[in-house]
């Protein structure tokens, strides 16, 4: 058995480093918050390389002394708090005395610092935190921190670093969180000689979020009601949050902050936030939001996570409430919400409800136009005018003897010469119910014209097929950088898609051709899902940017859950699932088409069997 021994200083400083140095978005994050803890108002950062070579981070706060700048690299060594007492009540953004200590462990560091009250400054060399060099030196007041060949000691850690493009997408990703967060500081980001971000810093947040998002936002979002704050507890909440035509894809453009703190993840205000927008976005779609809490320092917790982007909250049950109050009151003040259905409406929901059937009965026609390989099945509706009139049979029948399975699952399912399925009718708007036999079928059109619409498009797509329709006015988009450098790689992609789309400067590109079969689709919102999943995926690889394309074309066009479907487009519905070449019946993302439920399952339930 080994013996207990304590570790070297060496070790121990590799560790620490361990714990809050995950990548070069960690650095800069913990640099900013010494400015910005410094009392800074502008602060610059410039990278290089994604930041694995190169990182310069510059502000106009207070300085240090030689002494402080001396003992600022090394661990647990602090001005922001002097004993166990003071967790309790930590208004800083940084608190550990880690951050410096640890980047030195694993980069070659430079520091140059000079305190307001001084006439000169103190220049510091460290690597992999052994001090090289001190000396005095003229600078600016403030101080300035360099950071090159990060992990340069440690090559197992660097092989785990991302490729630049990714890296640099983390490092584009927190400095926009952090100015947002906040607005009083000018921050300026310089990536390969090239400014990004410059924020004015003039302390108004929408000035900040336009900073990130572009002057364009500003139509989509509105600014949360002022009215809902816990005055008893001196709580405050503030932000902006988008209209529900915002909703996105995923959760990256949500921001929640803590007394200017960015939070990485907060299950209570992220349910919060969602829970209110509940009756105006669909599933699986997430609201945009920028949210600032203000609360007292004794009702937070900070010190969870060494990289401080967790937080509890001592009552989260009323953070919760007013977070869902404010968001549920400003949404319901909004003028986006639809007007009840007069009657001088009434022609225009009819003229919609035509254009739905005309589009599935057209698609199906054209079908069967253009591939008569799958002319030997079709469907018809019977009326039975004989007997019962609200019974409503759907015929199938074949000209061969081959069987053509529905549902690869159950072989009952198998299509065998001639029978019917009886229409019973819709459940919900969005469920359409079959009787065969002794079970019961429940179709998802959704999901089921989704499923046609996929293959219609993925089969126009590799036969190079896909028609251009030019669109006037053309379609301008305002992207986020991060978005921008995944459109300039992926421009050639889009292309092949059909999408005529040119960089237009700044973060705005221009979309002056789309694929006719979207001439009805919304397309800002289909292309923000379609760079959203790229951002999540974190991919330029066109194969799965095409096939994320197709999914996100076919789930816009398809008929939508509470859609009303008239028989004849039930029919239709019907007559071109038969023709999709596929082994399972399920919808592109996964989720199934066809459930079934036999008539002994039912007996069972109702407790009819014994």
């Amino acid at each position: 058995m080994k013996k207990v021994h304590l570790l070297d200083e060496y070790t121990i400083n590799q560790i620490a480093a361990g714990e809050i140095i995950e990548s070069p978005a960690s650095i800069i994050k913990e640099l900013i918050e010494n400015s910005m803890d410094a009392g800074s108002s502008a602060i610059t950062v410039e990278i290089r390389d994604g930041g694995k070579k190169f990182i310069r981070v510059t502000d106009n706060g207070i300085g240090m002394t030689s002494e402080d700048a001396k003992l600022a690299l090394l661990r647990h060594a602090t001005s922001k708090i002097s004993n166990a007492n003071d967790l309790e009540t930590i208004s800083t953004l940084g608190f550990r005395g880690e951050a410096l200590a640890s980047i030195a462990a694993v980069t070659q560091l430079e520091m140059f610092t000079r305190a307001r009250e001084n006439i000169s400054g103190t220049h510091i060399v460290n690597h992999g935190g052994e001090m090289i060099d001190i000396k005095e030196i003229g600078c600016p007041e403030g101080t300035t921190i360099i950071v090159q060949n990060l992990f340069y000691n440690t090559p197992a850690r660097l092989k785990f670093l991302k490729s630049t493009r990714a890296e640099s997408a983390k490092i584009n990703n927190i400095i926009g969180k952090l100015i947002i967060g906040n607005p009083d500081i000018s921050i300026k980001y310089i990536n390969n000689g090239k400014t990004i971000y410059h924020s004015p810093g003039n302390g108004q947040l929408l000035s900040a979020i336009m900073t990130i998002y572009g002057t364009n936002i500003n139509n989509d979002i509105f600014k949360l009601i002022d009215d809902i704050d816990d005055i008893d507890n001196n709580i405050s909440i503030e932000g902006y949050i988008g209209k529900p035509s915002l909703t996105r894809s995923n959760r990256i453009h949500q921001s929640f902050f803590v007394n200017g703190r960015y939070i990485d993840r907060s299950d209570i205000l992220t349910k919060a936030l969602e829970d209110a927008y509940k009756r105006y976005v669909t599933v699986n779609s997430f609201p945009w939001a920028v949210i600032s809490i203000t609360v007292p320092v004794h009702l937070i917790d900070v010190n969870i996570h060494p990289a401080k982007t967790e937080i509890r909250f001592k009552d989260e049950k009323n953070i919760y409430e007013l977070v869902y109050n404010v968001v549920k009151k400003s949404l319901e003040m909004g003028n986006y919400i639809p007007l009840i259905q007069t009657s001088e409406d009434k022609d225009v929901k009819e003229k919609s409800n035509t254009q739905l059937s005309s589009t599935i009965v057209e698609s199906s026609s054209q079908n069967k136009r253009d591939d008569k390989s799958y002319n030997n099945n079709y469907y018809e509706i019977d009326n039975n005018s004989n007997k019962n009139k609200s019974t409503k049979t759907i015929h199938i029948f074949e000209e061969n003897s081959d069987n053509k399975r529905i549902n690869s699952q159950n072989d009952d399912n198998n299509i065998n010469s001639s029978f019917s399925y009886r229409l019973i009718g819709t459940l919900f708007s969005t469920y359409i119910l079959l009787e065969r036999g002794d079970s019961l079928y429940i179709v998802d059109q959704h999901a089921a014209h989704e499923r046609i619409l996929y293959e219609k498009f993925k089969k126009a797509r590799l036969n190079s097929e896909i028609a251009v329709q030019i669109i006037n006015p053309p379609i301008m988009i305002d992207v986020t950088h991060n978005e921008k450098n995944i459109l300039i790689n992926s421009i050639e992609i889009f292309s092949n898609l059909g999408f005529d789309i040119e960089f237009f400067g700044g973060n705005t590109f221009i979309i002056r051709g789309i694929p006719t079969f979207l001439k009805s689709t919304n397309i800002k919102e289909l292309f923000f899902d379609i760079l959203d999943n790229m951002m999540g995926d974190n991919t330029t690889n066109s194969y799965i940017i095409e096939e994320e394309y197709i999914i996100s074309s076919a789930c816009k066009k398809a008929v939508k859950a509470h859609d009303m479907l008239s028989d004849r487009e039930i029919q239709a519905l019907f007559k071109q699932l038969e023709k999709v070449d596929i082994k399972q019946l399920t919808c592109p993302h996964g989720r199934p088409i066809m459930v079934k439920l036999t008539r002994y399952e039912l007996e069972k339930y109702f407790k009819r069997l014994v």
